[in-house]
């Protein structure tokens, strides 16, 4: 999830670099953290992303326990000044705060850093490292909210359009991170969001997206009739004659994930096969594939970015950017943990060995330490 605050505690007054009475750091800067569904994390789910916290308070479901004191932020921004300061980097002081902190605490450091020495953390680091470890490094020097719209940039510029990336950065998520990816998005490109991708998807592809991005999930919570929205699923495709595609999709992209779930394993036991055939014989193309991928990711989010992690390293060279975004999009303990237990589960080898096998150097000690895992 995003926070419209930087995430910190409240520091005491006149703390280094808060004029007593200040109480808080300016600029706000969004945060993410995991979010599981009502009742805790689904068993065969992933956490969805999500949810915003007032200004000085820890998001949903995040304690305050989690987030860094002012003195932690200091020591750390500090640690990052040393490694980039002289003749050289010190690529290991480099890699012991930017793999260890999760994407919230990270924000933290990105705005004490800025405050504390005047340049943005992402230029210092742009102009201290190359090559595939630069990019892990810039990547982890940005908001999370700032990486996923230039994720989301790079995914449709260009020709072709990376569907798998739009996918796994816009299912799942709330309304309020839908909004501030999509101000993010405009900030930085000065474009709108769902423009850019009208300009590389047309049909029903591009009107999916576009309720992905209206940000009207379902967010209340109230109690739903998981056989009704099985029947209204087959009523809206298998159960007439054409089918009912935005009703569909509409379903698709605005019910809660985990319902959606129990709604799946219904639709099978009901009607004798699986949600995924049923649009493989309601729809054609680009957006019979779209939803494919939407469906699977919504099923199972851990198995889907395990496949996508296997992918990126599959075949002769390695996918770096792929790999990059995947690593710090989902490296907070709570997400990749069971991202890890199920590529372990489908693939029969660690995660970590396989990036060990694909990578070298800093690079593979980076990308092992957002990981929670040692060189």
């Amino acid at each position: 999830m995003y926070s419209n605050g930087n995430g910190f505690a409240p520091p005491p007054a006149g703390a280094k670099g808060f004029p007593p009475g200040a109480g808080f750091p300016p600029p706000p800067i969004p945060g993410f953290m995991p979010q599981g569904p009502p009742g805790g994390f689904a068993a065969r789910g992933f956490p969805p992303q999500g949810g915003f916290a007032p200004q000085g308070f820890a998001p949903p479901g995040v304690p305050q326990q989690e987030l860094l004191t002012r003195p932690e932020c200091d020591d750390a921004a500090d640690t990052l000044r040393k490694a980039m300061r002289g003749i050289g980097t010190n690529e290991g002081k480099l890699i012991s705060v930017l793999g260890r902190y999760p994407p919230i605490q990270m924000n933290q450091i990105i705005s004490v850093y800025e405050s504390n020495y005047g340049n943005t953390l992402l230029d210092d680091i742009r102009s201290e490292t190359s090559g595939n470890f630069g990019k892990l490094c810039c990547a982890l020097s940005m908001p999370i909210v700032d990486y996923d719209a230039q994720c989301l940039h790079e995914a449709i510029e260009g020709i072709g359009t990376d569907e798998k990336c739009l996918i796994e950065i816009l299912v799942g998520r709330t309304n309020n991170d839908i909004k501030a990816l999509k101000e993010s998005y405009k900030k930085h490109y000065a474009k709108d969001l769902i423009e850019d991708i009208k300009g590389d998807t047309s049909g029903y592809t591009y009107r999916m997206y576009k309720v992905l991005l209206q940000a009207n999930r379902d967010e209340s919570n109230a109690p739903r009739s998981v056989e009704g929205d099985a029947e209204a699923l087959y009523k809206a495709g298998e159960g007439k004659i054409g089918t009912d595609e935005m009703g569909i999709i509409g379903m698709l992209c605005n019910y809660p994930d985990h319902h959606l779930r129990e709604v799946f394993d219904c639709y099978e036991k009901r009607y004798g096969h699986t949600i995924e055939k049923a649009i493989s014989k309601e729809f054609s193309g680009e957006i019979k594939k779209t939803l494919t991928l939407l469906v699977e990711s919504i099923r199972n989010k851990a198995e889907y970015i395990a496949d996508l992690f296997e992918k990126a390293m599959k075949g002769l060279g390695t996918d770096d950017d792929k790999l990059i975004r995947l690593v710090v999009r989902h490296r907070h303990p709570q997400v990749i943990a069971p991202i890890k237990e199920a590529y372990i589960k489908k693939y029969g080898s660690s995660l970590a060995k396989r990036i060990k096998g694909e990578t070298s150097g800093d690079y593979c000690k980076l990308l092992l330490a957002c990981i929670q895992e040692e060189k």
